[in-house]
C-alpha cells in the first residue's frame, strides 16, 4: 500500500535539491556555519545551498547575510576553491552587521560530487539519518542529516484540520486518517490528502524514531488497536486528545489490550503543552508544539 505522506514545503532537503540544480547543469556550493561567536539566530550545522546561478534554499542568519553568502559561494563557485568566511563581529564587511551583535564564521564547500549528494539523499528517502564531516580552515566537526519530520494524525473534526495545516507549517510530512466522510471532505478543501479509517496502515511498521502519533478521536473505541501499534513502534512521540478520566479510561483499555503500564508512560495525555487552549486551532498549536519539543528532545538537543 502506498501511503498518502503529505509533503511540507518548509523544510527543504538540500541534497534533494542539490540533484536538481545538477541536474539542470548549474554548479552548487553547500555552505556550513560552522563557528558562532555570542548568540545567532541558527545552531551550529545550519547550512545553505547555493547554485551557480545564485540561487539558495536555506538559512544560516535569518535574513541578515544570505545574499552576501550567496555571492561568496558563486565567487567560490567560479574560483572552484573551498572558503572560510566571517560575517558580523570581527568580519571585513562591514556593512554587514547580525542583530545580536555576534560573529559567525560559514565554510563554503563547492567540492561536493553529484554522488556525495546523492549517496545522502537516498539515504535520508530512506528515514536513514547520515553524519559527514565538516572540514573547514578552523577546525573540524560531525554534521547529521536526518529524515524529515512526520506526524500520523487520526480522527475527526476541526481539532485534526487544524492540526494538518499548522504542522505543514511547522515542516512536518504528513499522514491524516480521516475517521468518516465529513473529515475527509473537509481535509480535501484545504487541499490534503487523507486515507480513510478502514484502509489505515499498521502504524507498527510505518512509524519510526522521527515520526509522531496523534489520536484525535471522540469516539474512542476506535483507537485503541491504533494506539497499540504506535507503542509497538519506534515512533518518537504519542499523544491522545481527551480529558484526564477519558485518558485513564484509554490507558485501561490498552491495558485489557495487553500492553504493559510502562508502556502506557510513552503516551501523553491529554496531549499538548499547556496553554489553557480552547478552540480547535489553539489545541492544534498545543499539540504541534509538544510534537516539535519532543522532536528536538530526542534529536537535536546539544
Amino acid at each position: 500500500m502506498s501511503l498518502n505522506f503529505i509533503r511540507t514545503d518548509v523544510r527543504q532537503e538540500l541534497h534533494s535539491k542539490a540533484l536538481y540544480y545538477l541536474d539542470q547543469g548549474f554548479s552548487v556550493a553547500l555552505v556550513t556555519l560552522v563557528n558562532v561567536e555570542g548568540s545567532a539566530p541558527y545552531p551550529l550545522g545550519s547550512q545553505m545551498l547555493v547554485s551557480s546561478e545564485g540561487e539558495y534554499v536555506g538559512q544560516i542568519t535569518g535574513g541578515c547575510a544570505e545574499q552576501a553568502i550567496a555571492d561568496q559561494a558563486c565567487m567560490a563557485i567560479k574560483d572552484r576553491e573551498n572558503r572560510t568566511q566571517r560575517y558580523g563581529m570581527g568580519s571585513t564587511f562591514f556593512d554587514i552587521q547580525l542583530p545580536c551583535g555576534s560573529g559567525i564564521d560559514v565554510h563554503i564547500d563547492v567540492t561536493k560530487r553529484y554522488l556525495d549528494f546523492k549517496n545522502v539523499a537516498s539515504a535520508l528517502e530512506n528515514r536513514r539519518p547520515v553524519t559527514e564531516k565538516i572540514v573547514s580552515s578552523i577546525g573540524s566537526f560531525d554534521k547529521t542529516y536526518h529524515p524529515n519530520q512526520r506526524l500520523v494524525l487520526l480522527g475527526q473534526g476541526p481539532i485534526l484540520i487544524a492540526c494538518a495545516k499548522i504542522g505543514l507549517q511547522a515542516g512536518f510530512d504528513l499522514l491524516c486518517i480521516a475517521q468518516n466522510e465529513l473529515t475527509s471532505a473537509l481535509l480535501a478543501q484545504h487541499g490534503l490528502v487523507s486515507t480513510s479509517l478502514s484502509n489505515c496502515p499498521d502504524l507498527s511498521n510505518i512509524c519510526d524514531e522521527y515520526t509522531g502519533v496523534v489520536s484525535l478521536f471522540h469516539e474512542h473505541e476506535h483507537e485503541t488497536t491504533l494506539l497499540a501499534q504506535a507503542l509497538e513502534s519506534n515512533a518518537y512521540y504519542i499523544g491522545a486528545l481527551g480529558s484526564r478520566r477519558t485518558h485513564c479510561q484509554r490507558l485501561d483499555a490498552l491495558l485489557n489490550h495487553g500492553i504493559d503500564r510502562g508502556g502506557l508512560e510513552r503516551i501523553y495525555g491529554p496531549v499538548g503543552v499547556n496553554i489553557s487552549a480552547k478552540t480547535p486551532s489553539q489545541i492544534a498549536v498545543a499539540v504541534v508544539a509538544q510534537a516539535i519539543d519532543e522532536l528536538n528532545i530526542k534529536h537535536f538537543s546539544s
